[in-house]
């Protein structure tokens, strides 16, 4: 079917369809298909998840608290005398929380939310 003119209401309706259909199948159809680099994502996310996770429970184990300026408080109990400054884990994993989400907003208000 070549590209239908304009003539007449009918005709308008399918140059509607003849455009509707070039968008539609501007990809391969496919019934399905594997999304390897969504797939790559989502194993790389769950890989680096683990590793934090066994960063901070390594870091956790490892960290003796120093005596410091900080004095033993007995009003909160055993939590208030544990209480000491940030590890250094911590302080790196919330400036690359804190950088990932920046990236994430600067980037949905430059070029829009893409998903």
């Amino acid at each position: 079917m070549g590209m239908p003119s304009g003539e007449s209401p009918q005709h308008a309706q399918q140059y509607y369809h003849y455009l509707q259909a070039h968008k539609e199948t501007m990809q391969r159809a496919d019934t399905w298909h594997v999304q390897w680099i969504q797939l790559a994502w989502l194993w790389g996310f769950v890989i680096a998840l683990v590793l934090v996770l066994l960063l901070w429970i390594w870091q956790y184990r490892s960290t003796r608290q120093k005596a410091g300026p900080y004095p033993v408080d007995t009003f909160g109990g055993y939590t208030t005398e544990l209480a000491g400054p940030a590890t250094l884990f911590f302080v790196l994993l919330t400036l690359g929380l804190t950088g990932w989400a920046g990236v994430l907003i600067v980037g949905h208000l430059v070029w829009g939310q893409k998903f």
